[in-house]
């Protein structure tokens, strides 16, 4: 909480009371806000708020990080970095919406495959419609939901044409615990973690198992209503930008014939 009280802190010395409509008060100390006027202007009490900034553990609700990022007129960048330190996965209009969301749209649209692109967190940035038949309409839900281990744990019309859905979900779990090393120190990670364990049985199981699984290809077979199909995942790493990943899952061709069969 140290890093959030620190960060409120330095962009509150940076708002000027004119940009909020306070008048412009004389013979400041401090440049910026005051923390009453940044408590005002976000609807909490001084005393909530100061020891917010002084890092004590009051965990903020969503509704009230936005309304901080509001009161210090925070831009996109530092809104989404504020609700990661306050450990809350940022609002649609931050947390995926990049100059990168477009070109990652159209990557998967000129895939010919069930394609996804997905970040470091497994939240699914860019779906083509095969991917859509395969596993279902990632559409359906929020962008704060739109998570292979959310959708696998929490939404059980996810993904039921696999044809062994628990075990697909087993692999995703151990992958990401596998590559996760890295992010297991961010807020939004740890909640993401925290809160499936919390919902789900299956997920605290096979991760308090710390089984790790490290693969750039797999296998998965599908009912469609063509039939069962058997794919194979071709993944490729840091795709636009760093951690997002591109999953394409490839059909696999049947077997060639050997001589002598019939």
């Amino acid at each position: 909480m140290r890093e959030l009280g620190e960060f409120l802190r330095a962009r509150r010395a940076r708002v000027e009371p004119a940009t909020v409509g306070l008048p412009t008060r004389q013979r400041r100390r401090t440049p910026g806000l005051r923390r009453e006027d940044v408590a005002e202007l976000a609807g909490v009490s001084t005393a909530w708020y100061t020891s917010l900034e002084q890092g004590r553990p009051v965990n903020p609700s969503r509704r009230v990080v936005g309304a901080l990022a509001d009161a210090l007129r925070l831009d996109e960048v530092d809104r989404g970095y504020l609700f990661a330190l306050a450990g809350h996965r940022a609002p649609d209009g931050v947390h995926g919406a990049g100059p990168g969301a477009d070109l990652l749209q159209r990557l998967v649209d000129a895939v010919a495959a069930p394609a996804y692109c997905t970040d470091a967190l497994t939240t699914v940035l860019a779906h083509n419609a095969a991917a859509v038949e395969v596993f279902g309409d990632y559409g359906r839900w929020p962008l704060d939901r739109r998570n292979l281990l959310t959708l696998l744990f929490d939404e059980p019309t996810f993904a039921r044409r696999v044809v062994d859905r628990a075990e697909y979900a087993a692999r995703v779990v151990r992958t990401f615990r596998g590559r996760s090393a890295a992010y297991l120190s961010d807020p939004v990670a740890i909640a993401l973690v925290d809160g499936l364990g919390r919902r789900s049985p299956s997920f605290r199981r096979l991760w308090e198992g710390h089984d790790v699984r490290r693969t750039d290809t797999d296998a998965l077979e599908v009912d469609l209503p063509d039939g069962r199909l058997t794919l194979t995942l071709v993944t490729m790493q840091s795709v636009v930008s760093p951690g997002v990943r591109l999953n394409v899952y490839l059909p696999t061709p049947p077997a060639a014939a050997t001589p002598g069969d019939t």
